[in-house]
């Protein structure tokens, strides 16, 4: 995967990459909480591990941790190149933040397993760092039986889009073989709507993202393949030439990904992008079906919610009930901009329309950062 906060195009600088805006979802199991050098315990039992991101890299550069619960405090100081902060476990990603701007700060939370991991901040003097987790208790205290339910939940749903997902993605891609411009324009956003929904559990395989759906200057330029190739052919260029091969090549990656989920081990947890994010206007930047990305992330987010809420009232049953009245609020804010043919084009937004938006998401923002201690407790 490419980092977030290289993906940014020139022509749009106004704008924040939104894709994964809503992250809601379940943590790769393989992940755990760290205690390094600077570390604080809560009253819950999450440690919290302290991370400065500046133009050196990732510091501290080695970390030690004990295997359960634990949230990672990002802050930037003052680095304009450094501005993400990953860990991984071979090339899947466990637990990152991502634009952090100069000054700001970020979190998230994992409970980790024993075992190596690197730490990545991409764009740093040194990028790369270790992270070093000892056996410990797990820090799991929560019902055993809701969390195995949680983990059954979400993961049938993620199945579930994945499956829709090679077949509205085998539809648009024979379209493209088939040379049929205007019948790939019309199954474009649905086909990749599937894909948003579970785009932070498909992020977390290395290099299947960015061969998916890197958008242009993500990659190499030789290197790009994946739904916005075709996007950029299907509405820049008026030309599917050579696309076929793009085509073919995107269907086997989804394939692999499909594989791949196959494979994955989960416990209940959160992502940490619950930070305040502008509405997305420059993911589809050629065909503008953003609106579309936006309501499958929300989509997704609410389903993984769903499938903790059971362990979330177990801590704190208020909070269910204000996060499910925000996405209510959220999902009503969408009302306007849905028809019969599918989501409006993200040009039709007016500047209210935006800051309306980008006003519920924040509130839905705010009580979800809180969700990760009491559900990894």
């Amino acid at each position: 995967m490419v980092g977030r906060s290289s993906r940014m195009h020139p022509e749009v600088p106004s704008l924040v990459r939104a894709r994964t805006l809503l992250a809601v979802f379940l943590v790769a199991g393989t992940a755990a909480t760290a205690c390094g050098e600077d570390t604080a315990t809560s009253a819950d039992g999450v440690r919290t591990i302290e991370i400065t991101l500046s133009d050196a890299g990732c510091e501290p550069v080695s970390l030690s941790a004990l295997a359960g619960p634990t949230t990672f405090h990002v802050t930037n100081d003052d680095s304009a190149r450094v501005t993400e902060f990953e860990i991984l476990d071979g090339k899947k990603i466990l637990g990152e933040v991502e634009n952090v701007a100069p000054g700001l700060d970020r979190s998230f939370s994992l409970t980790l397993k024993e075992g190596s991991y690197v730490t990545y901040c991409p764009g740093g003097d040194k990028e790369k760092g270790t992270l070093e987790v000892a056996a410990a208790g797990t820090g799991q205290t929560a019902d055993p039986t809701a969390r195995t339910a949680a983990v059954t939940s979400y993961l049938t749903y993620v199945k579930q889009e994945a499956d829709q997902l090679i077949i509205d993605t085998q539809a648009f891609v024979d379209a493209i073989k088939a040379g049929d411009a205007t019948k790939a324009k019309a199954l474009f956003a649905s086909a990749r709507s599937h894909y948003e929904t579970i785009e932070p559990i498909a992020e977390s395989f290395g290099d299947l993202d960015p061969a998916i759906d890197a958008r242009e200057g993500d990659v190499p330029a030789a290197e790009w393949t994946g739904y916005h190739r075709l996007e950029k052919a299907l509405w820049v260029d008026n030309s599917l030439a050579g696309m076929s091969t793009v085509a073919v090549k995107l269907m086997a990656d989804v394939k692999q990904l499909r594989t791949a989920i196959d494979t994955i081990e989960l416990e209940p947890g959160y992502a940490p992008e619950w930070q305040p994010w502008p509405i997305p206007g420059e993911e589809d930047r050629y065909s503008h079906t953003d609106l579309a990305d936006f309501e499958a992330n929300v989509a997704g987010s609410k389903q993984a919610f769903e499938s903790v809420k059971a362990l979330l009232a177990q801590a704190d049953a208020s909070l269910v009930a204000t996060i499910e009245q925000r996405f209510t609020d959220v999902e009503a804010s969408l009302i306007p901009f849905r028809s019969s043919t599918g989501m409006a084009s993200y040009t039709t937004l007016t500047d209210a329309d935006k800051t309306n938006l980008s006003q519920k998401i924040d509130a839905l923002a705010e009580p979800l950062s809180r969700v990760a201690a009491l559900v990894l407790q």
